[in-house]
């Protein structure tokens, strides 16, 4: 019998100061640890010690490749900088490869604009294929951050991210559940 528990890390993808992506963050991992037979953590990659004057697998933290290895799903979420995303997340994901392959990933997208980060996400989903993950069919998005959380990080209009939350978190379930399998009992040569 196969072990139907899966570990589902989320990425906060942002290091600046302030940033309202944090919530976003904090608030996923509570929804994903609400839910049966799945574990997480935040991964902040503010807390990622990597070199910037190199790149790939050479600058590699031990512990976020070990972290992505043994996962069976991800869950990035990303701030909407400039039309993109941030240049740290990129770096640090490039850092991984193997640890990557035929795993589900998840994006939430987050803006301080009206489209909750719809053009992060779309600049990520070619990024996320050439890494070896497969993007889930739905997307999180948080639109006008600033306002969507209260003084003390908590979500305003609750019940409707939840929601979204549970449509997004059962396709990502799904997905790495069958990718899983795929990984356990069949083999790609």
């Amino acid at each position: 019998m196969l072990d139907s528990s899966l570990f589902i890390p989320v990425i906060l993808g942002t290091p600046r100061q302030g940033r309202q992506s944090e919530y976003v963050a904090k608030f996923i991992v509570e929804q994903v640890a609400t839910r049966d037979r799945l574990e997480t953590e935040l991964i902040d990659i503010r807390n990622i010690a990597i070199a910037t004057d190199d790149a790939g697998e050479s600058i590699k933290d031990p512990q976020f490749s070990a972290t992505i290895e043994r996962a069976d799903g991800l869950i990035i979420v990303a701030p909407e900088y400039n039309h993109g995303y941030p240049g740290l997340l990129k770096h640090v994901l490039d850092t991984c490869l193997k640890e990557y392959i035929h795993k589900a990933v998840g994006i939430c997208g987050v803006s301080a604009g009206p489209f909750g980060g719809t053009r992060v996400i779309q600049n990520l989903l070619p990024v996320m294929r050439e890494l070896g993950l497969v993007t889930i069919f739905y997307d999180l998005n948080f639109s006008d951050v600033q306002n969507s959380f209260d003084e003390s990080g908590n979500l305003i209009d609750k019940p409707t991210y939840i929601r979204r939350m549970s449509r997004f978190m059962d396709e990502l379930v799904w997905m790495s559940t069958v990718l899983k399998y795929g990984r356990e009992v069949m083999t790609v040569e």
